[in-house]
């Protein structure tokens, strides 16, 4: 199958990687890729990308497949950013939330974007082929504050595939304190409220030493 695929791209002059994400270019390679689609040769991975079909379909090949929307210098968040780590059984977004930055025009895109000017803090931030996405813990975090009555579906998907460890999601809400929507995130995962910082003890000028 693998060979047939390349054969179809090449004849259509298209460029690139049997095993890479790619976006076709004009109608005439849009409809032929819709043909192979529907002929089991691509699949289809987000919006327009396609790739071929008998490549298996994981976190970094998603991340690139979505990095062909993206605009430099913003972070994938929400949603969007747990299909990336997680894939399956999660439906491929067709509106993709970022953070960081302020976004250009993008007309004809397949894809929404929508923007949020809270950006995550560094330990929240991961790269993943390119693409810059919040940690699972801080996707989890994201999306329990706007669904909470899905958090808990999702953590355990995340903990079986092994996206979770001990501490993290513990961690990320303590980085998000005084956010937008945490106190509902917390209670929708059973988290503890952060503690507040403590206040620096200065020793005084006439203390005995």
């Amino acid at each position: 199958m693998r060979d047939e695929w390349l054969t179809s791209v090449l004849a259509r002059g298209a460029a690139g990687s049997a095993d890479t994400p790619w976006r076709p270019e004009g109608r005439a390679a849009a409809a032929a890729a819709d043909r192979e689609v529907r002929d089991g040769l691509l699949q289809q991975v987000v919006g327009d990308v396609v790739l071929a079909a008998d490549v298996t379909l994981d976190a970094t090949l998603r991340a690139r497949a979505l990095a062909l929307f993206v605009p430099a210098g913003v972070v994938v968040i929400a949603d969007a950013a747990a299909w990336v780590h997680l894939g399956r059984p999660l439906p491929a977004p067709h509106e993709v939330q970022v953070a960081g930055g302020r976004l250009p025009e993008l007309p004809h895109a397949p894809l929404r974007l929508s923007f949020s000017r809270v950006r995550p803090a560094p330990g929240d931030v991961q790269d993943l082929a390119g693409l810059a996405l919040t940690t699972p813990a801080r996707t989890l975090l994201d999306v329990a504050a706007v669904r909470p009555h899905r958090a808990p579906w999702l953590r355990e998907r995340m903990l079986d595939a092994g996206l979770l460890a001990d501490g993290d999601l513990q961690d990320a809400s303590d980085r998000a304190r005084g956010r937008g929507g945490v106190r509902t995130a917390r209670r929708a995962l059973d988290l503890p409220r952060a503690p507040r910082p403590r206040e620096e003890v200065r020793p005084s000028s006439d203390a005995t030493p």
